[in-house]
């Protein structure tokens, strides 16, 4: 019996130290505290962010070297921004410890948020995101959480940006390509404004718009605005009904989502390039 309940304590509490909690923002935004290079902060989650971007402010605290080296990242509406790499020796997440961890700066206010945390550290390490717990964790999936899933590719970039993608099927007859974007938040669905005529669409009965972008105002894309009549998984794991549907001239992808409406507990594994649906 004493024997039993050790047994049981220690798996409790390294199930407790395998997991961080996070905060889940009205947005559907994720917000966990990390440390780079000892100092820690508050960041967003963001498995569309390419790489770890960190706010000036927070940035300057780690006093960089000079850099030479850069980066040419290209944001979904496919405005470019030219960013400078860096590496931190450490990057802390909970009991999660990942050594010389790219990053990049940018001059960007987002309230007390530092960063952004992006999926490159992970590419040895399956993440769960439990959204009724609040909780991200790192702990090895039992057969029966593998039992549903989807696949997804990977894009790397040169090792300095890496993002996923799945596939989806709209309206029940057309597939397309998405990036499955964390940082989206929550209720976020993108889809490149070409995909209007193949889903015989008529753009009048949309609502179009101009958006600035939020890091150069001299640039905009067209967004029109209206409903779907579905989004689902290949698999037919998760779907969505009449999604409100943003179509984006420009669009440098086929299509771009959350992820929250893949379940209430995802787990993301790069090394087997799959999301389980554990529920």
């Amino acid at each position: 019996m004493i024997l039993f309940l050790l047994t049981s304590l220690t798996a409790k509490s390294q199930t407790n130290i395998n997991s961080v909690p996070f905060t889940l923002m009205e947005s559907g935004h994720i917000i966990i505290q990390a440390k780079v290079d000892g100092v820690e902060g508050k960041f967003i989650f963001d498995t569309g962010a390419g790489h770890n971007l960190l706010f000036k402010k927070f940035a300057e605290k780690l006093n960089p070297k000079k850099s030479y080296n850069f980066f040419i990242a290209h944001r979904a509406t496919g405005e470019a921004l030219t960013v400078l790499i860096h590496y931190a020796k450490d990057l802390i997440i909970g009991n999660q410890h990942f050594k010389n961890q790219l990053y990049s700066t940018f001059d960007l206010e987002f309230g007390d948020i530092d960063g952004l945390i992006s999926l490159q550290a992970f590419q040895n390490t399956p993440i769960t995101i439990d959204y009724e717990k609040q909780t991200l964790s790192f702990d090895e999936l039992t057969a029966a959480d593998k039992r549903k899933y989807i696949d997804i590719q990977i894009a790397n970039y040169a090792d300095k940006a890496l993002d996923i993608f799945t596939n989806v099927k709209l309206n029940d007859k057309i597939s397309a390509q998405v990036l499955l974007d964390a940082g989206a938040g929550k209720n976020s669905f993108w889809l490149n404004a070409r995909f209007m005529e193949p889903l015989q669409l008529d753009s009048t009965q949309f609502d179009i718009q101009d958006r600035k972008s939020e890091f150069d105002s001299t640039k905009s894309n067209k967004f029109l605005i209206g409903t779907i009549a579905s989004i689902k998984t290949e698999n037919d794991l998760a779907k969505v009904v009449n999604p409100k549907t943003f179509f984006v001239e420009g669009l440098i992808y086929e299509g771009k989502t959350s992820i929250e409406w893949l379940g209430k507990k995802i787990s993301i594994s790069l090394p087997e390039k799959k999301i389980f649906i554990i529920k």
